[in-house]
């Protein structure tokens, strides 16, 4: 795993460990519009869970992060978030991140935002990262806002890509250019 041990911009980050998966998991399944950054069209087990931290553990290249408040640092502290990705396998410049989630009583409060500049500046600054790609089901629009809103761009869409709900989605990547 990727170690992500940062204090940035009153949030601090820490890599999830085993102990941690059963918040993780009540992040997750929080409500259903975290779903879209599961990719599971059901609530997620311990199971799914534990198998999605098996296969961070064990990779170089991937980070799996719990996200808490800086006035919430001791030990004890409650995440409020999560946020997972990885540096691309065969282009160490670019970096992809799979999902953030933001605890519900914790949104809309520029939480999410300070986060991924955080990670974004991390990237950049100890790994060289020059861009960094996020792919969102194309029924997210609160995602897809939210990345516009911090500087992602359109680079393309897969069609019928996913199935959700029964229904096919797109998948739309996004980009962000870190040399900006």
């Amino acid at each position: 795993m990727l170690t992500i041990n940062l204090n940035d911009e009153n949030l601090f980050f820490k890599d999830v460990n085993k102990e941690d998966l059963t918040n993780v998991l009540k992040l997750y399944n929080q409500n259903e519009i975290n779903m879209y950054a599961t990719g599971i069209d059901r609530p997620m087990s311990y199971e799914d869970i534990n198998q999605k931290y098996l296969e961070v553990l064990v990779n170089s290249h991937e980070f799996f992060a719990g996200i808490f408040s800086d006035h919430d640092s001791r030990a004890d502290s409650r995440m409020i978030g999560v946020i997972k990705g990885r540096i691309d396998y065969d282009n160490n410049e670019e970096a992809w991140i799979s999902s953030i989630l933001i605890d519900s009583h914790f949104q809309n409060n520029g939480i999410g935002t300070k986060a991924v500049s955080s990670i974004l500046k991390m990237l950049k600054d100890t790994y060289d990262i020059k861009t960094v790609m996020i792919g969102i089901l194309s029924g997210n629009h609160i995602g897809r806002a939210f990345w516009s809103k911090i500087g992602f761009n359109y680079m393309r869409t897969i069609e019928q890509y996913f199935k959700l709900n029964n229904k096919t989605e797109d998948f739309i990547i996004m980009k962000k250019d870190l040399r900006k």
